[in-house]
């Protein structure tokens, strides 16, 4: 496989690589927010810790998804209604990642933050125009709903 390539969609126009792959289960493997439009930026953290969480430059997605290695399935193991979709959290293949991501209302992806290293998501709390996800070890991230990254 030479990599993930944008799809025909039903309309007449291309379907987003990142859309397509949640679509069918899966997610980039490398640690980011990817958006339903295609653009991508590096996401650091401190592991499993969760204590600090940076957004930083635009990653190159054709790079990211070139190599099929670079991609992992996902498993959620928590959904969260809110106002205008949902937010979900999980796990990838490798069991030591996660992932959480924003839905729209028919269950499309807006957003997706993939974290090697961060363990498994398994709870997301709603508070305040605030979410939190919380991984296996209890470690926490919160972050708002009005930024616009998330948004």
């Amino acid at each position: 496989m030479a990599g993930i390539e944008r799809e025909a969609s039903g309309g007449g126009g291309m379907t987003a690589r990142v859309a397509s792959l949640w679509r069918f289960g899966n997610a980039p493997a490398v640690s980011g927010l990817y958006r339903a439009d295609d653009t991508a930026f590096a996401v650091t953290t401190n592991g499993a810790e969760l204590s600090w969480f940076r957004i930083g430059s635009p990653l190159d997605l054709d790079e990211v998804l070139a190599d099929p290695a670079y991609t992992m399935s996902v498993d959620v193991a928590m959904r969260t209604e809110i106002e205008d979709g949902s937010l979900v959290c999980g796990e990838g293949e490798l069991g030591a990642d996660g992932f959480f991501a924003r839905l729209d209302g028919a269950g499309g992806l807006r957003w997706l933050v993939a974290l090697q290293r961060s363990n498994p998501f398994e709870r997301i709390i709603v508070s305040e125009g605030r979410f939190t996800v919380v991984n296996n070890l209890g470690n926490a991230l919160s972050l708002s709903l009005s930024d616009p990254r998330f948004s």
